[in-house]
């Protein structure tokens, strides 16, 4: 079983800490982290021009997740033939299916818009016939040539709401209203496309979610059986969410210090439960001690959303009481999954491979937006509601901004868990009633 360290020492080394890494028998021990490392995990393809005319070359560009160019040394296919080099010129207009391969790596496809002459009108359109303040709507554009023809050219258009240009083809509402949303090309403006925002709502209940932070290193032995662990959770629920904090190798940061010294009294692997309790060991033979813990309802909930623009993020949250709560607060943290780093295993899960070469660590703690024990929220009485929106650069930590998720918790006044919810960026979760 764990045993208590003698000794919790911090040992400066490369400017890395070490941590003494507790054992599922008698006996303390310790290694040297592991440095983790980033490698290309996924490419995308872009075009110079999304939509071209007859005859019109287009030149693409492959980079990797990392921001490689890796474009010389991948391959771009045109409907699925593979190209010479990384420029096309179509002779024939329609619409032609783009992806690039690079080593084992294949890329998402997009679609390139080869017209048969200019483009004299467009329209904007959307799924969405209304939405909730925190909603994020995409848009499209649609092009019509001389000939009639219509083509779908909404990435090469500029769009605008309200007046205001915006990045990108989505666009996340903050206030209540009608929304006016004009799209240009050249000298060609749209009609304007009207869509309507109304307040969100919150249940009088909410469900009960819970809250597992994984305190870990890459160079902790007995550290996969918490992440075997959480992964059986995983399987069992989707109301627990997970926070894995790192100590003593690349991923740790000043935010899991702060909470590393709150709660680990006991060495490593430590995983504690709505920051209150700590998960059983051997946890993966405690899984219902989180998941029986997520079940029935609660007074408070949470509601988030998020949008990433280029190098910007941002994140809607919003927090409600159907009883009062006095000296609640909130926590919202960015966290990034699919960090490929060796990890030390002393453990029989995983094969039993020591060290595992490409363990995928997830749920990595990456920035904090408010205090890591919560900022005050404004208004906690019975049946208040209070929304917040963050608008930051992607963290400098973050390997891949696509892996990046939100975790937002409100928390007591003795910062113990009361409710928490998460989601990837761009992912939009209601405030969840049970």
């Amino acid at each position: 079983m764990k045993t208590k360290n003698i000794l919790k020492c911090l040992v400066a080394i490369a400017a890395l800490f070490v941590y003494s890494c507790s054992s599922d028998s008698d006996g303390d021990g310790g290694t040297t982290p592991t440095p983790g490392g980033s490698a290309i995990t996924s490419i995308t393809v872009t075009a110079s021009s999304n939509s071209v005319e007859v005859g019109n070359a287009v030149t693409f560009t492959v980079k990797g997740n990392d921001g490689t160019d890796v474009t010389s040394s991948s391959t771009v296919l045109v409907n699925n033939v593979a190209i010479t080099g990384s420029s096309y010129t179509a002779n024939t207009a329609g619409t032609y299916i783009i992806k690039a391969t690079y080593e084992q790596l294949t890329s998402v496809q997009f679609f390139l818009e080869v017209t048969a002459g200019p483009i004299t009108e467009l329209r904007v359109e959307s799924t969405s016939t209304s939405l909730k303040v925190g909603d994020t709507a995409d848009f499209e554009v649609i092009g019509t040539d001389a000939l009639g023809n219509e083509y779908t050219i909404t990435n090469d258009t500029n769009l605008s709401v309200n007046g205001t240009a915006i990045d990108g083809s989505r666009f996340m509402a903050t206030s209540t209203g009608d929304l006016t949303i004009v799209a240009t090309k050249e000298a060609i403006t749209s009609d304007a496309f009207m869509l309507p925002v109304v307040d969100e709502t919150a249940p009088g209940t909410f469900a009960r979610n819970v809250l597992i932070e994984d305190y870990t290193g890459t160079w902790c032995g007995y550290c996969p059986r918490v992440g075997y662990a959480i992964e059986l959770v995983e399987d069992a629920s989707d109301r627990v969410f997970f926070n894995a904090v790192h100590s003593g190798d690349p991923m740790q940061n000043s935010y899991g210090v702060t909470l590393d010294n709150l709660y680990v009294t006991s060495g490593y692997p430590t995983a504690i439960i709505n920051r209150d309790v700590e998960w059983t060991f051997p946890e993966p033979n405690n899984v219902a001690q989180a998941t029986n813990l997520a079940s029935g309802t609660t007074t408070s909930g949470l509601s988030i959303n998020s949008l990433l623009k280029g190098n910007e993020v941002d994140i809607y949250v919003s927090t409600a009481f159907a009883t009062s709560t006095p000296g609640a607060k909130l926590v919202v943290m960015i966290l990034e999954d699919g960090i490929i780093a060796s990890q030390a295993n002393y453990t029989s899960y995983y094969g039993g491979a020591d060290p595992i070469p490409q363990y995928e660590h997830n749920h990595t703690l990456r920035h904090s937006l408010t205090n890591v024990l919560g900022d005050a929220i404004a208004n906690t009485a019975a049946g208040s509601k209070n929304e917040q929106i963050f608008s930051i650069p992607v963290p400098t930590t973050v390997n891949n901004r696509q892996e990046m998720s939100i975790l937002a918790l409100i928390v007591g006044s003795d910062n113990k868990v009361i409710n928490v919810i998460g989601g990837h960026v761009g992912v939009d979760r209601d405030f969840q009633a049970n």
